[in-house]
This record gives structure tokens, sequence and C-alpha cells, in this order.
């Protein structure tokens, strides 16, 4: 009989790969979801109506007012109104200008000039007026897009009446409809990511967590400030 006594075996560590966290479902980022799902709203208005007429071969026109929707997220509501309407009509500008020179001129070089010239606009505009994301990429997309649609001058009044209508749907799904629910909604907002993000840097102090908290106490006193409660 042998005095050697029988070991269990043991098994190779298995170390797992690191892909639980990056591919576990969160909460969707209020970052994006507001202006993302008020597009969506604004868009499937008009829409909606150029298909129940078939004319769905307008719908660049109104896509421009519609995307001014994802503008003035994080501004309240007074200050809002009043930054959206600057928007649609900034859009407007541009989308005109672009459609007139596209029924002028059929030359490259003198649309890309044009669309450059658009482009620089645009971006000083968005800086000096601190429109905030997205900025000026939406204005230069249409803009820039629109120097290429081939257009009558004839054509460009109800073009831009098509924008306008779809600018105004914009105002309403991001001003009207939400200050109709919840009056102070931005202030409680920008005041909730302040707390949470000082709340995760007290539980995990660290670089990363003392900047993010730092941006979200300076929005949500900004935010405040805009809104007259300082």
């Amino acid at each position: 009989m042998s005095d050697t006594t029988t070991r269990p075996r043991r098994q190779p560590s298995v170390h797992r790969l690191p892909l639980a966290g990056p591919l576990r479902l969160a909460r969707p980022s209020d970052i994006w979801l507001k202006p993302a799902s008020s597009v969506v709203v604004a868009t499937a208005i008009p829409n909606l109506v150029l298909f129940s007429i078939d004319r769905l071969d307008l719908v660049m026109y109104t896509m421009a007012g519609s995307l001014c929707a994802l503008y003035g997220h994080n501004l309240p509501y007074a200050r809002r109104a009043r930054s959206i309407v600057g928007v649609v009509l900034g859009m407007l500008a541009g989308l005109a200008v672009s459609l007139v020179t596209a029924s002028l001129t059929d030359s490259t070089a003198v649309l890309i000039a044009v669309g450059a010239l658009l482009a620089a606009g645009q971006k000083l505009l968005c800086d000096a007026t601190r429109i905030g994301p997205p900025g000026p990429l939406i204005f230069t997309f249409v803009s820039s897009a629109s120097l290429f649609a081939p257009q009558h001058l004839g054509q460009i009044p109800g073009h831009l009446a098509l924008t306008l209508g779809a600018g105004a749907v914009s105002w309403l799904v991001t001003v009207a409809g939400p200050a109709l629910i919840r009056r102070e909604g931005p202030e409680r907002l920008a005041t909730a990511r302040a707390l949470n993000a000082a709340a995760a840097h007290a539980a995990d102090p660290g670089h990363h967590t003392r900047r993010a908290a730092v941006a979200a106490v300076h929005g949500a006193w900004q935010t405040l400030l805009a809104a007259g409660r300082p």
C-alpha cells in the first residue's frame, strides 16, 4: 500500500477579460438623451406631414429646422426660448445664402469658397453667443449640403418657409412642452448633476472625479445665474 497521499490538483486560475464594464448596459446619459429625443419629435411632426402629402423630396428643408432642437438644453427656459429663436434664424440665414448661391452658379470652386466663408462665420457666431453644443457643426453641415442641392430662385421662398415651420416646431418641442411639465427642470437637473459629481468625488477622491465635480458645480452655478437664482 502506498504511503503517498492523493492531493487534489489545483485548477489553473482563469482570468476574466475586462469586458463586463464596457459591455454593461447603463442608464442613458441625460447629456445626449434629451437633445436626441427632442430631435426625434421635432423631425417626426413635419416629416409625417410631408409623407401625408407625398412630398418627402422636401425633407431636407424641414430637417434643417428640426435639427435646431439639438440646442439649448442646458439653459433655463427663459433664456432657452431666446436662444432657440436665434438658432432658427441663424439656420435660416445660412440656408438662404447656400440656396441662393446654388441657384446662381454651378462652379465648384465658388461653392466651396462660399461654404468655407459660411463655416467661418458660423464658428465665430457660435463662439460669440456661447450657444453650447453641438456648436457650429449642425449649421455647417446643413449649409454645406445645401450648396450642392439644385435650386431655382423661385423655389427658395417655399423651401425657407418649410425650414421656418420646422424650426417653430423645434421651439415648441424644446421650450414650450418641457416648460409646461417642469418649470424649473434645467435648474434642478444642473443642481442634481453637481450633487452627484460631488458625492462621487467624496466617495472616490481623484483627479478625474475632482475635475468632473468642478465642471458640474460650475455648470450648475452658471445655470442658476442665467435663471436669476444666484
